[in-house]
């Protein structure tokens, strides 16, 4: 499926790692099912070039405030203690993502199954060198927060298949990010209702719109270099197709192409289609963002 140049840059994801909580907490009640979503970025705009753009599921960064990160790390790192999509850990045990070095999830290992949170349920996480969680043998502990030392979280499924064709249930995907690393469920959204649980926002992630934590939560029309530095309902778009802007990137509203497509707060702008015509995943047809004609 191909898809529009559309006019917008994609910037690096900042403080926790890529996850969202389920959208109203709507969380589906049993584990994957044959739902496949390809990680690839074929479906996803290409992006107006950035020293700072990235897609999601290349070399997206995520920091934390402990300056941990998730990263692409390099091939071969990884000790292959298990395999996330098998889950062939020894029985009592589940296969998660951990950070070898203390400073990004770039691996991965067994550790025992402490808990019982199933998918949606809030849960507390160890940190990611230890990366034991409260959730069950199906689910790990992301949507990570910390505070006061202390981590929490949300349980997310394990993709299923494999990196090729990892699969997970509906109205989540498998970005696959951390090169791979992170291969965990991610609740997708919609822009324009804003569907994701309390702190986050729906945010384009380089391969879908997913719940991601809002971090400064910057209004129309301020300077932003992170997509998650807009409030919710807004994108942090190159200054380029902005009528005027005081960074090199500043945040603008997304727009309904099938409602009012209205974009009186950001004077000077209109509503384009985000996605290229009849080139919109299913759901997202709608989608327009407010930018320069």
């Amino acid at each position: 499926m191909h898809v529009r140049s559309p006019l917008i840059v994609l910037l690096l994801l900042t403080l926790t790692p890529i996850a969202c909580g389920p959208p109203g907490l709507n969380s589906e009640a049993e584990g994957p099912s044959e739902t496949t979503t390809n990680a690839d970025t074929s479906t996803a705009p290409t992006t107006i070039s950035s020293t700072e753009a990235t897609s999601a599921d290349t070399e997206t960064t995520t920091t934390t405030s402990d300056n941990l990160f998730v990263d692409s790390g390099e091939d071969g790192w990884w000790s292959n203690d298990c395999d996330p999509f098998a889950q062939d850990c020894p029985e009592g045990e589940k296969c998660v993502p951990y950070a070898s070095t203390g400073r990004w999830w770039d691996d991965h290992k067994c550790v025992p199954v402490q808990g019982d949170q199933a998918a949606g349920e809030p849960c507390t996480y160890d940190g990611p060198v230890e990366a034991t969680d409260d959730c069950d043998t199906n689910t790990a502990c992301w949507q990570l927060e910390q505070a006061d030392g202390e981590w929490t979280g949300v349980c997310h499924w394990f993709c299923e298949g494999d990196p090729e064709h990892p699969m997970c249930p509906e109205g989540t995907t498998c970005p696959l990010t951390s090169d791979g690393t992170i291969a965990l469920c991610i609740w997708t959204c919609d822009p324009l209702l804003q569907d994701c649980a309390d702190e986050h926002g729906c945010y384009w992630a380089g391969a879908e719109f997913m719940c991601v934590f809002t971090t400064q939560d910057i209004p129309i029309g301020g300077a932003c270099g992170f997509l998650n530095d807009c409030e919710p309902g807004l994108l942090c778009a190159d200054a380029t197709v902005l009528p005027s802007c005081d960074g090199p990137n500043c945040c603008t509203p997304y727009c309904d192409l099938f409602g009012d497509a209205e974009c009186d707060a950001l004077p000077g702008t209109s509503c384009v289609p985000f996605f290229e015509d009849d080139m919109a995943p299913p759901g997202y047809e709608h989608v327009g963002v407010c930018i320069t004609p």
